[in-house]
């Protein structure tokens, strides 16, 4: 094909009404690509190479004399292949990671930023008003509250220069500006939870302020500014969530006090929430802060009887606990301590509480087991039904739900596959044997006295005597067996023992420890997948690190190694990290300022994303914590080669000698478990643990051993009979390949990143030995 059919051509019928061109047009300018523009796309000389995804497509870009293309993304990562050569970095970062970073954002900019900016114009144009629909407009403030914390200490989106992202989003903008839908803030803030907007006013500045941005005329207008934005993810972006049906009667009060309540402030709103506090000023005024679970903060309710419909009935709730609802106007706030409150017109009591004597008869609050003042968590513990209410377990909550869709996230857009391993198993995947015990054969009343288990009784005695040629038969054929010899021979009865043949399920099963040995059958067929979900061990265990139900992340790469499965687990670990630093701000300030918080807590976090994780092996933290007692450090254990590290030599580690997260690898065999891959030197095997600071080890991994002669002899070796798994060994037999995963226990993530200190408070219900309440 000659040079000159290599023209980029920007072809559509009306360009300037078209969002996408101007995002185009502008990284064509700072590529310093030639782009052509027509009102029609070249005539195809062959069939396309890129398949047509739309029937109609409103702008096209034609490159060549077969290649057309109609998605934003698509045609950015062309535009990023053909930039000039003198432009560093390139449109899409310098490295793999930036470049799925900028097609993240791209993704996030589609459904959040533009979408909510079309949703506003086309509310403006019916409505013959600004576009300030309160439920859209939060959402585009949201994202911008989100972008300005990303943006607290970066200049730019990804990476040290400008990208498409950075692009993509100051054109955003400037259509916002121009259609009067975004009034940026310009001044700065040092309350990190707040995202005043002053971060992405900034970097829109930048780079609007760039010959090559005011280079290009065309400002389309937001109306369809959705229509081909679509960040490049491995499984796809999903869809908006557009309000078709259910919309909530209340505003939420996180999105009421953002940004110091300005997108609502003189306007009528309704709100709903229990008391915080409840303050009687006169017989004819009342101030009640309420709180409805979105945020830490609490709003100001401001209830006079001269102008509020309701006052009467909201006299007498019982105080602390009470719920109710609120319609009025938002003001700002007369009194310190809040930048908003709410002028009440409307109220309505929805709960007292009746908390006035013992039995719970009488309106009053005497009894509330959590009153206004300050309660230990041991005693919330003992309240798990109502510890959501506090602030503490309530900050907890909302981390723990970041985390988890961080999560969910992480890998969806890295292509895997969430699989949903059993709970129920006749596996023990750790062979520690710590199982809860599953049955029905102790029936459904637990009050029923004298409960017979069925048991294996002692063979029957033959109605005549057995010949001696007949009992060499029987002995010959019980020797030789019969069926698959890799399979399980039938359980010898045990006379007296408990028969699980009667049982539900028709022999013994647990309540899962680990569904890693279930998700390698598909990891084996599909690849990359991962699992999520509860697992318990009956452990009589009663530290602050451990719980006897709690949830597992255990994702599995297949066609992986060692330093693959590390790779993975120090970008997820990092991910979370980084998701809870830009998403969570106000919490971690909140458990940061708390007594049963960490200071410095946020300051710890980013120092486990500015640095890589170190990495050295098991021998080599055992030489450093021998030599560590040579120098005069006393452990309650003394360090020796084949032990399995404590946890005080973990956090020794990691926050003594490091600083920061540490992977320890190739650990001795004997202390981890068989499916471990061994090692060359036949001592030590592929596994990985991730250590850091305050917890301990909070990610461990292996390298499956996926060679089936060796697998079977570290089973037996463990005292395992390869039969009783001959299913996870026909993962081997059939089509074998290197494959790695890691589990994270979920729990010791909230840990980690709220700084609180014991496990049970980042659970809803926290279940260990002697203790199953609620």
């Amino acid at each position: 094909m000659s040079s000159s059919s290599k023209m980029l051509v920007l072809s559509g019928s009306d360009l300037q009404s078209i969002p996408e061109t101007r995002k185009l047009l502008v990284a064509a300018a700072y590529g310093q690509i030639p782009l052509q523009q027509a009102a029609a796309a070249p005539e195809l000389t062959s069939k396309p190479v890129a398949p047509l995804i739309a029937s109609s497509p409103s702008w096209t870009l034609s490159y060549g004399d077969n290649l057309r293309i109609y998605k934003l993304d698509t045609a950015l990562r062309l535009l990023g292949q053909l930039a000039s050569p003198l432009q560093q970095p390139p449109l899409f970062g310098a490295s793999a990671a930036e470049k799925a970073q900028v097609e993240g954002w791209l993704s996030f900019f589609w459904s959040s930023v533009d979408l909510p900016l079309q949703a506003m114009q086309q509310h403006a144009n019916t409505n013959n008003d600004d576009g300030k629909d309160p439920m859209l407009d939060g959402e585009f403030t949201s994202a911008l509250v989100c972008i300005d914390q990303h943006l607290l200490y970066r200049t730019y989106l990804v990476g040290n220069a400008i990208t498409a992202a950075d692009i993509a989003l100051a054109v955003s903008l400037e259509m916002a500006m121009t259609s009067k839908l975004w009034t940026p803030s310009t001044s700065s803030s040092e309350d990190e939870g707040q995202g005043t907007g002053s971060n992405v006013y900034r970097l829109y500045e930048t780079l609007k302020n760039q010959p090559w941005f005011n280079g290009v005329t065309t400002v389309p207008s937001p109306a369809s500014a959705a229509a081909g934005q679509q960040g490049v993810l491995f499984n796809g972006p999903a869809p908006a969530v557009v309000n078709k049906m259910y919309r909530r009667n209340r505003i939420r009060i996180k999105e009421l006090i953002a940004n110091d309540g300005t997108a609502y402030i003189d306007q009528s709103v309704s709100v709903a929430g229990w008391a915080r506090t409840v303050r009687k000023a006169s017989a004819k005024l009342l101030f009640i802060e309420i709180n409805d679970g979105s945020c830490n903060q609490s709003l100001q309710c401001v209830l006079n009887a001269t102008d509020c419909e309701g006052f009467e009935g909201c006299k007498t709730s019982g105080g602390t606990g009470a719920s109710f609802s609120f319609t009025g106007k938002l003001i700002k706030s007369q009194g310190s301590g809040q930048a908003v409150e709410l002028h009440v017109t409307e109220a309505k009591l929805l709960g007292a509480v009746y908390a006035g004597d013992v039995e719970g008869t009488t309106i009053g609050g005497g009894f509330y087991p959590l009153s206004k003042k300050e309660h230990t968590l041991e005693h919330n513990r003992d309240v798990a039904h109502l510890r959501a209410r506090t602030a503490i377990h309530a900050a907890a909550m909302r981390i723990r739900h970041c985390m988890a869709y961080a999560t969910h996230n992480f890998f969806h857009n890295h292509g895997f596959l969430y699989i949903h391993t059993p709970i129920i198993t006749g596996a023990d995947c750790e062979g520690a044997g710590e199982q809860f015990g599953v049955t029905s054969l102790l029936g459904n009343d637990h009050l029923k006295p004298g409960v017979q288990l069925p048991v294996h009784l002692p063979p029957a005695e033959p109605d005549k005597p057995v010949s001696k040629s007949e009992q060499k038969r029987l002995a010959k054929q019980k020797k030789k067996g019969g069926g698959d010899p890799n399979k399980p021979l039938e359980e010898e009865a045990v006379v007296g023992a408990v028969d699980y043949s009667k049982d539900f399920f028709g022999q013994r099963v647990n309540l899962t420890v680990s569904g890693q040995l279930n998700v390698e059958t598909h990891a084996c067929a599909l690849s990359d997948v991962y699992t999520f979900g509860p697992t318990f061990r009956a452990e009589y265990s009663f530290t602050s690190r451990h719980l006897s139900e709690f949830w597992m992340i255990e994702p599995e790469i297949a066609f992986a190694d060692l330093s693959d499965d590390i790779n993975l687990a120090e970008d997820y670990l990092k991910y979370c990290v980084q998701y809870a630093l830009e998403n969570c701000a106000t919490d971690l300030e909140f458990f940061e300022n708390s007594p049963h918080g960490e200071p410095g807590l946020r300051a710890r976090l980013r120092n486990v994303l500015e640095n890589p994780f170190k990495r050295l092996t098991y021998t080599e933290a055992i030489e450093i914590l021998q030599k560590a007692v040579e120098e005069g450090v006393e452990f309650e254990e003394k360090p020796d080669w084949g032990m399995d590290l404590p946890s005080e030599h973990e956090r020794y580690i990691c926050e003594k000698v490091f600083q920061q997260p540490v992977v320890l690898i190739d650990y001795p065999k004997e202390i981890k478990a068989f499916y471990m891959k061994l090692n060359d030197d036949g001592k030590t095997v592929a596994a990985a643990d991730v250590l850091v600071p305050k917890i301990g080890e909070i990610i461990g991994g292996s390298q499956r051993e996926h060679r089936l002669d060796v697998l079977k002899e570290r089973c037996i070796e463990s005292g395992l009979d390869p039969r009783a798994v001959w299913w996870y060994l026909d993962l081997r037999r059939y089509g074998t390949i290197p494959h790695a995963g890691f589990g994270l226990g979920f729990e010791r993530l909230i840990l980690f990143v709220t700084g609180l200190s014991n496990i049970r408070d980042v659970i809803p219900f926290p279940r260990w030995a002697g203790n199953a309440k609620f």
